[in-house]
């Protein structure tokens, strides 16, 4: 359920960047709007595809299915972030506090799981 509310949230401002985008690119707001909703669609349509799928699969093809996609996510905020970081003057502090960052998070995993 935490999954399902974050991909929501995600998808949501994704769609508002797309939208705002093909808007200021010269499309209609309503064709915008259409586009970015049948873009985030997409994310239902994989997902019903997957249960569907893996709807009998064993439990290490399920487990390894969830951490391919735990490892693609995190390889897009990796790389939004690398690119992001980049436009600011690089410091020891600012790289440190990166990486402390992925330390607390796979601490916290760790605790959880």
């Amino acid at each position: 359920m935490i999954l399902t509310a974050a991909l929501t949230i995600e998808i949501l401002f994704l769609a508002l960047s797309v939208q705002g985008e093909l808007v200021e690119a010269g499309l209609t707001r309503f064709r915008a709007a259409g586009l970015s909703g049948g873009l985030g669609l997409m994310t239902a349509v994989g997902a019903v595809g997957s249960a569907a799928a893996l709807g009998n699969a064993g439990e290490g093809l399920v487990a390894a299915a969830l951490a391919f996609g735990a490892a693609a996510l995190l390889y897009l905020a990796v790389e939004e972030l690398l690119v992001e970081a980049h436009e600011e003057n690089e410091t020891v502090l600012l790289s440190a506090m990166f990486f402390v960052g992925f330390l607390v998070i796979y601490g916290l995993a760790q605790v959880g799981g």
